[in-house]
């Protein structure tokens, strides 16, 4: 997974740093060149959701935006991790092939997110469901973001 990951951020023109830092990473501009740095110290499932969050920062163009307040802040770490979330899911579809029938409770605990993120989760999943066997997503999302 994080080779094909590694292989977008490329093509993105983004650099891709390990460094021993304290959070999980960061994405900036160095010399006016996309740079993301990634903690050195993280398991490959860690580095891999990190860089893809990181990534969605870049292509949401937040370093361009102005925070004006946290509400804007937590909306914008929102997106990161849904944009994290659905490229997972997909590469996860990939290599596994999701029926109606796949537990999805299985990659929750495999990915060991943050708690609030697992009705992402479970959205993703239903989505990929719903497009490749043609069924209505059984929720209606209402999350607060969106």
């Amino acid at each position: 997974m994080q080779n094909k990951i590694k292989r977008l951020i490329k093509e993105l023109g983004i650099e891709v740093k390990y460094s021993d830092i304290i959070s999980n990473g960061f994405f900036g501009f160095k010399k006016n060149k996309a740079i993301i740095v990634i903690n050195e110290n993280l398991s490959e499932i860690e580095s891999a959701l990190t860089l893809l969050h990181e990534t969605a920062h870049f292509l949401n163009g937040d370093c361009e935006k102005y925070i004006s307040n946290h509400f804007q802040n937590d909306n914008m770490e929102f997106q990161a991790n849904r944009y994290m979330i659905q490229e997972v899911m997909k590469m996860l579809d990939e290599k596994y092939d999701f029926t109606p029938n796949s537990n999805y409770q299985k990659i929750i605990d495999a990915l060991n997110l943050p708690y609030h993120l697992d009705g992402i989760i479970i959205d993703e999943f239903n989505n990929i469901i719903s497009d490749k066997f043609g069924t209505i997503p059984y929720y209606d999302s209402d999350y607060f973001y969106e």
